[in-house]
């Protein structure tokens, strides 16, 4: 009788769901003997076979030693239905695709792949061919080596490293989208800082006017100029990108505006708007009136900087 036709045991299906509803990639030895209640190691390598031979599970080594020097031996998952599609491929195939698999969401190249499998590069070849018609695997564009083709199971998403991040589009910087952000984003905190900038008259919450002085030298409005999460909530729930920015990104933005002398960072880490930015925008001025004549008619007085 062939190895693929033993029945899996009531210990190693209970094996097999264990590792699966856990959802850990990886376990050890130990692990499994304990959430499992085997015996001793000798009882959990019984059945542990049978999943091996099944294609159920796949055994990894550990990347680092242990005290003693030896690297331990790691057990890793594998589903029905990825089990059923690797048993479906040739010798060739199920080569190539365990090593496109470890590659993970960084892909692999194809001269790396001939190298690894030591396979002549038509077999190669063929076998992604085959792979990709099949839709297991799939070729990504790499910013960082955009000459090359990498592959990577079909199911993943690339890494930021292979794709740039939500900067590129087809590997190529999209300069348009950026701009369109820290437009965005630039208007947003000059509302905040500035919240009647953009109209000629207005009132504040409570009566208070507000034409050109910043709202932090209001009392009680300081609280309104925004951080990194209320900005990229503004950009969510705008429904300006589809692309999912992290606060990462939103600050790698502001942090241009700020070299544009556009925003700047004030402490609690909230951002305001420059004086300057909105004049040139077009903002802040008052019709009848000079940009930088007092609110309210107030007589300017120089000790007003230091009351």
């Amino acid at each position: 009788m062939s190895v693929e036709a033993v029945e899996l045991t009531v210990e190693a299906k209970k094996l097999h769901e264990t590792m699966l509803v856990r959802g850990k990639g990886v376990y050890t030895q130990q692990e499994l003997v304990e959430l499992c209640g085997f015996e001793d190691t000798a009882h959990f390598m019984e059945h542990a076979q049978i999943i091996l031979n099944k294609g159920l599970m796949k055994l990894m080594e550990q990347s680092e030693s242990n005290e003693d020097g030896e690297k331990q031996v790691l057990f890793s998952p594998v589903s029905e239905q990825e089990a059923a599609k690797i048993k479906n491929m040739n010798s060739d195939e199920a080569i190539v695709y365990s090593h496109i698999e470890a590659s993970g969401r960084e892909g692999i190249w194809t001269k790396t792949i001939k190298a690894k499998t030591n396979l002549h590069q038509h077999i190669v070849l063929r076998c992604l061919k085959s792979l990709e018609s099949q839709s297991y695997i799939k070729s990504v564009k790499s910013v960082k080596f955009p000459t090359r083709k990498i592959y990577m199971l079909y199911h993943l998403t690339p890494s930021i490293d292979v794709t740039g991040g939500p900067w590129f589009t087809d590997s190529e910087l999209d300069t348009d989208f950026i701009d369109s952000l820290l437009i965005v984003i630039w208007k947003f905190v000059a509302q905040k800082t500035y919240p009647q900038c953009f109209r000629n008259r207005g009132f504040l919450p409570n009566g208070l006017k507000q034409y050109s002085y910043p709202a932090e030298q209001i009392n009680g409005m300081g609280s309104i100029l925004p951080n990194l999460n209320e900005i990229n909530s503004f950009i969510v729930k705008s429904g300006i990108t589809t692309v999912d920015l992290t606060l990462v990104d939103v600050k790698s933005l502001c942090t241009v505006l700020e070299y544009d002398e556009k925003l700047e960072e004030i402490a609690g880490g909230r951002y305001r708007a420059t004086w300057q930015s909105v004049l040139e925008a077009g903002g802040g001025k008052v019709v009848g009136e000079e940009v930088y004549k007092p609110q309210d008619d107030v007589t300017f007085n120089i000790l007003d900087s230091y009351r």
